[in-house]
């Protein structure tokens, strides 16, 4: 195939499709076949136009699936036709003096860095040490398990440990992957609260304790707490209702900046932490728990639409017309293509 479509971003609540010539990898890249990709909440606010997150021109897509489908110079594998998934954080060398991947400040992102193409296309090109193959995982597995690492890095730095009781603050995609990354590192009980009865159901159905935010009060207080939504209300809850003492760990971005009360965190001496992305080693560790049968991640799958479809399919979260945890997007594609 000499041209590939892919899904122009043209400013808030607009997308068009476009041609484009099949793009070739260059020396240390591949070519990858797209599967499936799925609608990140950060790809959702910058189509509103909330969080100035996306540029008018850009192709979106970080979270995806798909084969192998072309090796550049020097690149010796995965095989053509593997199924892989690929870690969008592109880190520096080392130039900028960073010890941990998403500390660079150079740090670029596929389909978040507008100049690099995303992938909701036909095809993508990504540098060969991005790629991480599938292995026993599905492909619609393998396009979710860039927001399980958002999870499990999280609780990495919320420090997580056996018997713990937790709060998650929002219950979408990434507060539900937060939830099972901590019931894996030992947590005896995890709650989570959002305003989307929906969204609590879901919690209920997986384990976990599902609660209206004003049921929070009289559950806690919590050993640890995670805000996955990131606006003042959320920011307070999740200070509000741990231990004295406790890590309060950041997730969310909905907002640049919030209000948070401060007396809460000073005379209760709770300590603020914040989570970005992910380190190479937990988007590993994501695919491993994956591949090994330890999370379940198919009741956190809604919709899979159409290349055709996808933008309504935007629109409709975007007015919560749909609340499912995560739509992916197919391209139809059954294997990589010859030539």
């Amino acid at each position: 195939m000499s041209e590939i479509r892919v899904l122009v971003f043209d400013g808030p609540r607009r997308f068009h499709v476009d041609e484009r010539p099949t793009p070739q990898p260059a020396a240390g890249e591949v070519r990858i076949r797209i599967a499936f990709v799925g609608i990140c909440g950060s790809d959702l606010h910058g189509y509103t136009g909330e969080s100035g997150r996306r540029v008018a021109g850009m192709v979106m897509g970080h979270e995806a699936s798909g084969w192998i489908e072309a090796l550049g110079p020097g690149v010796r594998g995965p095989e053509i036709g593997t199924p892989v998934t690929f870690n969008p954080s592109l880190a520096c060398d080392g130039a900028c003096g960073h010890q941990i991947e998403n500390h660079c400040s150079d740090l670029r992102v596929i389909g978040v860095t507008p100049e690099i193409q995303g992938a909701f296309a036909d095809a993508i090109v990504v540098p060969a040490n991005r790629v991480v193959p599938l292995g026993a995982v599905s492909l619609e597995w393998g396009a979710v398990v860039e927001p399980l690492a958002v999870g499990v890095q999280a609780v990495r730095r919320a420090e997580v440990s056996e018997g713990q009781s937790v709060l998650v603050v929002g219950a979408g995609m990434i507060g539900q992957c937060i939830a099972r990354a901590a019931r894996l590192a030992g947590a005896e009980s995890v709650t989570l609260t959002d305003m989307l009865a929906t969204r609590c159901d879901q919690a209920i159905k997986s384990g976990f304790r599902g609660v209206a935010p004003d049921e929070v009060g009289e559950l806690g207080p919590f050993d640890v707490s995670f805000d996955a939504v990131g606006i003042s209300p959320t920011a307070a809850s999740a200070i509000q209702n741990v231990r004295k003492g406790s890590n309060v760990c950041f997730v969310g971005l909905g907002k640049a900046e919030v209000s948070i009360p401060l007396f809460d965190v000073v005379v209760a001496e709770r300590k603020i932490v914040g989570t970005f992305a992910y380190t190479d080693s937990a988007f590993q560790e994501a695919r491993n728990l994956l591949s090994a049968g330890q999370v379940d991640m198919g009741a956190l799958i809604g919709g899979i639409e159409s290349f055709e479809d996808i933008s309504d399919a935007f629109e409709a979260l975007a007015t919560n017309e749909r609340v499912d945890a995560k739509v992916l997007m197919s391209t139809a594609a059954t294997g990589p293509l010859e030539g």
